[in-house]
């Protein structure tokens, strides 16, 4: 079996904020998914990201909420460097956070962006082709 999808829940503290942060990286909103708890947001064909308040997200979980601590970095490839600074400069003008400088591998270039909540992406554009040990 292979997944052909999948659907990062988040818990969000300002819904309105992070539906904003996440419409910037080019995402599309599912209306039929999103109320005043809960926001939908389709990356693409593949990725999808459920936002949701800490009380909509409390529903689904017995375990506290974390906050303040990272847990997991989402990747998110993007077509050229040029495609990875613009999306990450438009999430940091949606309110997103830059947790470090970009980072240029010649055949990896990648810049990390926080959502409001400080749940952590990486854009990334790379040539796996140039990646030093690649046999030619």
């Amino acid at each position: 079996m292979a997944f052909t999808q999948i659907y990062v829940n988040l818990p969000v503290t300002d819904l309105e904020a992070s539906t904003s942060f996440y419409l910037a990286l080019g995402g599309v909103l599912n209306p039929q998914f999103t109320d005043e708890t809960s926001a939908q947001v389709a990356l693409g064909e593949v990725v999808t990201v459920q936002l949701m308040t800490h009380e909509q997200f409390a529903q689904f979980t017995s375990r506290p909420i974390a906050s303040g601590a990272i847990e997991s970095i989402l990747a998110l490839p993007a077509e050229s460097k040029e495609d990875v600074d613009r999306l990450a400069g438009a999430a940091v003008k949606a309110g997103g956070s830059e947790p470090r400088p970009p980072q240029d591998m010649g055949w990896l270039y990648n810049r990390a962006v926080d959502d409001p909540d400080g749940h952590s992406w990486e854009l990334l554009s790379f040539d796996a082709s140039a990646m030093p040990g690649t046999p030619e």
